[in-house]
């Protein structure tokens, strides 16, 4: 079997234990490395804002490397991490916010430290915060300025049309402009509660870290948490949004909506994804680059939230070649519907994503992140080994199933960057 999981193993079941106040901490110990990753996630990100918050669970990420208690300004934060050199950093999704600390083993207990004393005690000063605003809306206009980074923005927005999930992480200049150190302190208040937080350490962790992190993270509930509306698709026929923009090549996004963290077809979608367009030996490379010579750059992708999900075609084209790349990207799609995968081409599927997370698993950031993930939205800690049984055991019945689920072109959506005055041409080329 290419995928036997028994002949080694990448990552062990991580061990839980949950603090009095209600907060889980999770710790996965690594053999053979000497390094050690703090990462502390809240269960917040852009799709539970409101329309006068959007861009708050950015805001308030940027604004906790600006200063704590015991560190007050984010050069003491900086200088002390970068004294022992640190890797840090920190990421805001639509359904979570994270940091993280990856330092020598022992530095662990300095990155503990500061990283519980920005969670727990940030300063928030609306000096800081006025500054801090400008530097954001320079990183949306960055985005917005790089078609190849926004177009997925653009994508979900019309996946997504109506509900919170369709708007842009970072939020926009005006809704960013407008926030008060008021808004970012109760948003911080009513969130980064013991029991709306996971902490998870892995690398080469020993008892003193677990002591440590026990007394740092021993906080009591304050504020009532809000909440996110579930997303179910009303779309009964195709959609196609377009950004005007004099570019050389045109950035395109086909996207359908699909299957949330916990859905049970979720793991057949993305070994899909992966027999689409997963790398250059895929069925979208091999057609639209290496045969016709259409496109530098497609893949195929998947992208879960709670309850809902994408499934995404994406690829970088000249204009005059963009009518025939719909056609043959919609001929592949309808194809993985109609006709079983073989079992060659599924078992390579396989023995690429065995080999990307034996890769990925080597680095204890990875490790944490994985495990904190599948501990919130999945409500359950596998181990590698685990997982890599059940993608060993996926069939191409499964697959084929989750094709006829998730690609319906009348809830087909084609979002374009490019020289384009109106939307209609492109809606023809993707109707049901």
């Amino acid at each position: 079997n290419i995928c036997e999981p028994n002949s080694f193993e990448i990552m062990p079941k991580p061990v839980i234990k949950r603090l009095h106040n209600g907060l889980p901490i999770l710790s996965v110990p690594m053999k053979g490395t000497e390094s050690a990753t703090i990462l502390v996630v809240a269960k917040v990100g852009s799709r539970y804002e409101t329309k006068a918050e959007q861009g708050i669970s950015h805001v308030l990420e940027h604004m906790l490397f600006k200063g704590s208690k015991k560190w007050p300004t984010a050069r003491d934060i900086s200088q002390a991490l970068d004294g022992v050199g640190a890797d840090y950093n920190a990421f805001t999704s639509k359904d979570e916010t994270g940091y993280y600390v990856r330092v020598a083993h022992q530095h662990l207990p300095l990155a503990i430290d500061i990283i519980s004393d920005m969670i727990w005690q940030p300063v928030l000063a609306a000096d800081e915060l006025q500054r801090e605003k400008k530097v954001i809306c320079e990183e949306i206009k960055m985005y917005e300025d790089n078609p190849l980074m926004h177009i997925g923005d653009l994508l979900e927005g019309a996946v997504f049309q109506d509900s919170s999930l369709g708007v842009n992480i970072a939020g926009s200049l005006k809704s960013v402009t407008k926030l008060s150190r008021s808004q970012v302190f109760k948003y911080h208040q009513r969130y980064y509660t013991p029991r709306n937080l996971l902490v998870m350490v892995a690398g080469k962790i020993n008892t003193q870290a677990e002591r440590l992190l026990r007394r740092q993270f021993n906080e009591t509930s304050r504020g009532k948490m809000g909440g996110f509306q579930i997303f179910k698709p009303k779309q009964t026929k195709p959609r196609v949004v377009i950004q005007r923009k004099a570019t050389q090549q045109v950035q395109l996004a086909l996207g359908f909506p699909a299957y949330g963290y916990r859905h049970k077809n979720k793991l057949a979608l993305d070994l899909l994804a992966t027999v689409l367009g997963g790398n250059m030996s895929s069925r979208l490379f091999m057609r639209l680059r290496e045969r016709e010579g259409l496109c530098y750059s497609i893949n195929a992708a998947t992208e879960n939230y709670e309850g809902t999900g994408v499934l995404a075609v994406q690829a970088g084209l000249d204009t005059a070649r963009l009518p025939q790349a719909i056609k043959l990207i919609r001929q592949e799609l309808i194809k993985v519907i109609t006709e079983p995968i073989g079992l060659e081409e599924l078992n390579k599927a396989k023995e690429f994503i065995k080999g990307k997370i034996t890769l990925a698993m080597e680095n204890s950031s990875t490790q944490a992140q994985w495990a904190a993930k599948q501990y919130i939205f999945e409500n359950k800690l596998e181990d590698t080994k685990q997982f890599l049984v059940r993608i060993s055991q996926l069939q191409a019945r499964e697959l084929s199933l989750a094709a006829k689920e998730v690609i319906n072109f009348k809830q087909a959506n084609l979002a374009l960057i490019g020289p384009f005055n109106s939307a209609k041409p492109w809606l023809k080329l993707i109707k049901p």
